[in-house]
């Protein structure tokens, strides 16, 4: 089957920073032979984005998807590609030079699953001791080299910046579920992807964006929500392989978080006085570890769409 590309846009109430980021695909496209369409999600229920799809190059197609939650607007957007392969680009995301023609040398190959490397752009400079753990969490760079499987790093992977031949996200219906209406959708994708289908996901380190960081997630209060967050999730993924496995494997992961939350805790404290910047690190994966000994509290959304 020839090769073709549906890039996915899913974008809520941030049309300024789509422009650019249509004039950085529009410049790309002219570097492979392939047939390259972007679609853009609107998940907005006023449907912000329209006028500014309206100014866009014709090779963007617009969809409304009114009902909010970002799993939705991925699954409208493999629903109405017509690509072999999707790749799923975020809307506060900026793709550098070389990106779409790396994706595209993998998928030639048959790559079934690929992700590329994510880079901070901060709009503010954030404070220095909080520097490093907003890098951590906005940039992807992972230990391995060009090529490599990593399916095993999955729960360091997520949707933004990733390439799928459609029939694989075909594998699950739908790919994305609605219930993971507060994020981690792509991660239970993932670890249906890896364990139960076996499909190999593979470092593509030259398809590189940079992610805009604005001042409102430079924050103490956003770096605690978040690990908070990516605790619960840890554990409520691992409850999905349910019977002893899942029990198993979750409970493994409370006493992780049980170590965490004591241990961290502790030393946050400890080294409060004299380096600020380090107590914060301890500080953050104290609460990644109440995320995991709390994850019950985080509620799937079982709605029927």
């Amino acid at each position: 089957m020839p090769v073709s590309f549906s890039i996915v846009v899913p974008t809520f109430r941030r049309e300024a920073y789509l422009p650019p980021l249509f004039a950085a695909v529009a410049h790309q496209r002219a570097s492979i032979p392939e047939t390259v369409e972007l679609l853009l999600v609107d998940n907005s229920p006023e449907a912000s984005a329209r006028a500014v799809a309206g100014d866009a190059p014709d090779f963007v197609r617009y969809v409304h998807e009114p009902r909010t939650g970002v799993a939705r607007a991925r699954n409208r957007g493999v629903t109405e590609a017509r690509g072999s392969h999707v790749i799923f680009l975020d809307d506060d995301e900026t793709p550098a030079p070389g990106w779409l023609a790396a994706f595209a040398t993998v998928a030639r190959k048959g790559a079934r699953a690929a992700f590329g490397a994510i880079e901070p752009r901060f709009e503010t400079d954030p404070p220095a001791p909080l520097r490093a753990p907003l890098d951590r969490i906005f940039s992807r760079r992972l230990p391995a080299p060009p090529g490599a499987e990593v399916q095993h790093l999955r729960a360091w992977l997520g949707s933004g910046n990733s390439m799928f031949a459609r029939a694989t996200l075909t594998l699950a219906d739908p790919p994305f579920d609605p219930a993971f209406d507060r994020g981690g959708e792509d991660v239970w994708l993932f670890r249906q992807l890896a364990e139960d289908h076996r499909v190999p996901m593979l470092w593509c380190p030259e398809a590189r964006v940079e992610e805009i960081v604005p001042a409102s997630r430079a924050t103490l209060a956003f770096l605690r929500a978040r690990r908070f967050s990516d605790g619960q999730l840890r554990c409520l993924v691992e409850s999905g392989h349910g019977g002893l496995r899942g029990v198993a494997r979750v409970a493994f992961w409370m006493a992780a978080g049980a170590a965490q939350l004591l241990g961290h805790g502790l030393l946050a404290l400890l080294t409060r006085p004299f380096s600020p910047a380090r107590s914060i690190r301890h500080q953050l994966a104290a609460w990644g570890g109440a995320g995991k000994l709390m994850w019950r509290r985080r509620r799937l959304n079982r709605q029927d769409d």
